[in-house]
């Protein structure tokens, strides 16, 4: 072991956050229900606003800048460099929002803000970054084009530029993108760790892991495991300072690469997390044939994605939008549609595990015969 291991937070138990889900659900539902329509449609309407200050706020440094403590909007005016009465009318634009205190002239954070400054220990800095981002406003501009055609809307903006392709080519961007991604697991990972008894396998290569947050966890958790971590090279670069502070770099290998050109071979188990929602059926099939190939026979393919509820049911469905928005065919799944993918490549789903989180875990083996359906 690299040092001492470090604690991994418990899990909350999925009932408890499922029904205080459906209580914020039925309380913001009666909210509407007792307003005047017109006024709740528009509520609604403009709740975009409040995320596009929230973008502002952390662009323009505002949160950082607060992390002593409460100050006038002059006063961070100066210091950021920002126009006095603008500065003082988004302060508060967002208190008046709950979201900041207002005090005497002077605003600070509240706990919803805190989590946009840098330094947070669950800093969401760079997913609120991310779902502001000019490029996702372009996008969900087009919303009703996209419903009109079923084509992403990615595509009719950048061409033959994939959204992967525009990243690597804005490397601010790319970081930003990549540090959501990594904010999401950080704060996911405890939950789908402990959803599968990865105790059970030898190994198990995450493809598409990025910086190894989830993997990092799952290999604490599991001290016989070793690890394989899949990702471009400049993704995984950040991944030993993360295996080292989890106390398990000497029990995972990093293998820069692009999975969808090949699989590495030979594990027991492989991870993909957040992976086939944003890939057409078609690739996804192939992707999850690549896997089947490439593991163990008595392996598992461990898919960590949302799993949509039928016929009803809480889900990200606004993610599945951006799924429509960015992706060639990418889309939040049903139990019965992922079973049809998993078929196609010659794998039968065991189980579907429902986390804390909005996703859950679907573990999956070789058929008998392990053939492709096609």
């Amino acid at each position: 072991m690299n040092g001492a291991t470090p604690k991994i937070p418990s899990a909350p138990p999925v009932a408890v956050v499922r029904a205080t889900q459906a209580v914020q659900g039925h309380l913001a539902r009666f909210a509407r229900g007792m307003s005047p329509p017109a006024f709740a449609v528009l509520d609604l309407v403009m709740s975009r606003w409040i995320s596009d200050a929230l973008g502002a706020f952390t662009r323009l440094g505002l949160a950082d800048a607060l992390t002593a403590g409460p100050r006038d909007a002059a006063a961070l005016a100066r210091e950021l460099e920002l126009d006095r009465g603008a500065t003082h009318r988004l302060l508060r634009a967002l208190a008046r929002s709950g979201l900041l205190t207002e005090h005497g002239g002077a605003f600070g954070l509240t706990r919803q803000t805190e989590v946009l400054r840098r330094d947070h220990p669950s800093s969401m800095r760079n997913m609120v970054l991310e779902v502001t981002a000019p490029r996702n406003g372009e996008v969900w501009a087009a919303l009703d084009e996209a419903v009109r055609t079923g084509a992403s809307a990615w595509a009719r903006a950048h061409g033959d530029v994939t959204m992967w392709d525009y990243l690597d080519e804005h490397p601010e961007e790319h970081a930003i993108f990549h540090g959501a991604m990594r904010e999401l697991t950080r704060e996911s990972a405890p939950s789908l760790a402990r959803a599968v008894d990865f105790g059970a396998f030898r190994d198990v290569c995450d493809l598409g892991g990025g910086s190894g947050e989830l993997l990092a966890t799952i290999l604490a958790l599991h001290p016989g495991l070793r690890g394989r971590l899949v990702d471009a090279e400049a993704v995984v670069a950040s991944a030993p300072a993360v295996l080292a502070e989890h106390g398990v770099a000497d029990r995972c290998a990093i293998a820069p690469g692009d999975f969808m050109r090949g699989v590495p071979a030979g594990c027991h188990a492989y991870l993909a997390k957040n992976i086939l929602h944003g890939l057409g059926d078609d690739l996804a099939v192939r992707l999850l044939s690549d896997i089947r190939g490439a593991m163990a026979a008595d392996g598992r393919v461990v898919i960590v994605d949302v799993v949509v509820p039928e016929p009803t049911g809480p889900y990200l469905a606004y993610l599945d939008l951006q799924m429509l928005l960015v992706s060639d065919g990418g889309r939040e799944r049903t139990r019965a549609e992922l079973e049809a993918l998993l078929a196609r490549a010659g794998l039968a789903l065991e189980s579907v595990v429902a986390t804390a989180t909005p996703m859950s875990v679907a573990v999956a083996r070789q058929r008998v015969g392990g053939a492709s359906a096609g």
